[in-house]
């Protein structure tokens, strides 16, 4: 197989994740709505070396009585939409039936009852449920465990994706094992001969766990992550938090590398989007994931300009011979087709994650597990699993330019980047003479269907930091100036569910001669 031959290998499989997962179209229309910094292909930040997102240091002349200046209304500039086309419009996916659920056997215990099944949700006739798996064979084994775990739910008809990423540590109820981390379970099935294997054992404990019946699985293997990213030329990643770690490098002179990334614009290889994605050094298991996707799209959006899509038919025996998957050539020609239709407005992303949804906990076999609370995790999944309520037939983007005021080059593509994912189209960014707090000015000359609570979420504004200034046929709804307050790692938490609280009843009297 030529060396050209298995790069588009590599390609098709990312093609195919992201068409399924997020759309084509949609990493299309992600960052270049604005006009993004230019960056050089190494993996040290365009940001220079003095901004320092966790030390904000304020100008000594600073006072705190500085009031956000009115400026002239901006003017949208629309950018071009890169759409994939494809030809004729397939058929629509039969789907398989309902996997069998065997759990009779218990191989492990644990001082935790076994789980009920998760009650069925409901989704719009047509769902498509897909489990997307990584694994990681990089030791050499065969059969490892499936530390990627996201469920994309397909709407053809709205059209729109639901995501769900699942922690690895989740402790659920293995068909034919017990209770243990979910990562586990493709091991488990293939170790014991479950019927039909890993694949099956799969989405027997999702529906088991979650309620979600799994049409389709399709997994990859890590070790050609980096192969991936390079075959693209790298990518450009929008780093929000910030990212350092040391990593062994065959590499390096001293047989390791360390990675120090503040807030901006990187340019990453293969090699450093591999660690990039990998590290748990100063973060988590979670903002992994998030890091996870980040990634996907950057790889999507530099591999869209090669048409990947109309040559899906041409490589498809290649493809063969490096997904695992039950997903045949029809049915991914189809999915590519209801990507094409996407837009960021029809994704969601869920993340189980936050103290509402999971309780850590050490099992009996000394593992540390996030034990689930599943009368919060019913709540969060039946919402997680349904279509985008915002989408782009039911309501337009917010139009907002960006204003960084903060002295911290490259952080205003850092909130644009930011605000995109919250569903916003950002027109501008711009630099702005400094300025202590981040204010938001509202053109709006209505509050039906206001986002304002988004900007409050993201910047944690005050009294005074939102101003309304409404403007008839404005070309935009808002202006964000961020000031030397702004923190670009708050949004990346704005994604954590948190369970609606119970009303206290109100006390009444009780009746004479009653207990």
């Amino acid at each position: 197989m030529s060396r050209w031959v298995r790069i588009f290998e590599w390609l098709i499989f990312s093609g195919l994740l992201v068409l399924i997962v997020l759309g084509a179209r949609s990493w299309a229309e992600d960052a270049p709505r604005v006009a993004l910094v230019t960056v050089t292909p190494s993996a040290v930040s365009t940001t220079p070396p003095t901004a320092t997102p966790t030390v904000i240091t304020i100008p000594p002349t600073w006072t705190p009585t500085a009031t956000p200046t009115r400026t002239p209304r901006p003017t949208a500039t629309p950018s071009p939409t890169l759409t994939p086309t494809i030809t004729p419009t397939p058929s629509p996916l039969v789907l398989p039936g309902p996997v069998a659920i065997i759990s009779e056997t218990v191989v492990v215990t644990s001082t935790m009852p076994r789980p009920e099944p998760f009650p069925m949700v409901a989704q719009p006739k047509g769902t498509i449920n897909i489990m997307l798996l990584g694994m990681d064979r990089s030791g050499g084994t065969e059969t490892a465990r499936t530390d990627v775990m996201m469920i994309a739910s397909i709407f053809p008809d709205v059209p729109s994706v639901s995501l769900i990423s699942i922690p690895r540590d989740y402790y659920a109820w293995i068909p034919n094992w017990g209770l243990d981390k979910i990562n586990t379970t493709y091991l488990r099935g293939v170790k014991t001969h479950y019927p039909g294997g890993g694949p099956a054992i799969v989405k027997a404990a999702i529906e088991y766990n979650f309620g979600i019946p799994i049409h389709y699985y399709a997994m990859v293997d890590f070790g050609s992550y980096q192969q991936i990213v390079d075959a693209v030329g790298g990518v450009d990643v929008v780093v929000e938090c910030p990212f350092h770690d040391t990593y062994p490098d065959e590499d390096s002179p001293e047989g390791q590398t360390d990675i120090d990334m503040n807030p901006g614009i990187h340019h990453l290889d293969g090699k450093h989007a591999l660690w990039y994605v990998r590290s748990r050094w100063n973060t988590s298991d979670f903002d992994r994931h998030r890091r996870q996707q980040q990634v996907l799209r950057a790889v999507m959006q530099q591999a869209l300009t090669q048409n990947l899509l109309s040559r899906i038919p041409e490589l498809w025996g290649v493809y063969q011979d490096a997904v695992e998957t039950d997903l045949k050539l029809t049915d991914i020609i189809y999915l590519g087709s209801v990507g094409a239709r996407l837009d960021m407005r029809d994704i969601k992303s869920r993340f189980i994650r936050g103290a509402d949804l999971l309780t850590a906990w050490t099992a009996p076999n000394g593992g540390a597990v996030l034990v689930p609370n599943y009368e919060n995790m019913r709540n969060f999944i039946s919402e997680a699993a349904q279509p985008p309520v915002t989408s782009r037939a039911s309501q337009r983007a917010f139009r907002v330019v960006v204003a960084n005021a903060t002295g911290n080059a490259g952080w205003g593509h850092v909130a644009a980047y930011r605000l995109g994912l919250e569903g916003f189209e950002v027109v501008a960014v711009e630099e702005a003479p400094g300025t202590a707090r981040t204010t938001v000015i509202n053109y709006m000359t209505t509050s039906k269907g206001s986002p304002v609570y988004k900007f409050q979420q993201l910047y944690k504004l005050q009294s005074g930091d939102l101003i309304a200034e409404p403007l008839e046929n404005s070309d935009v709804d808002f202006r964000v100036t961020l000031g030397w307050n702004y923190n670009p790692c708050l949004g990346t938490t704005t994604a954590i569910w948190h369970a609606t609280p119970t009303p206290a009843p109100t006390p009444t009297a009780t009746p004479e001669g009653q207990e």
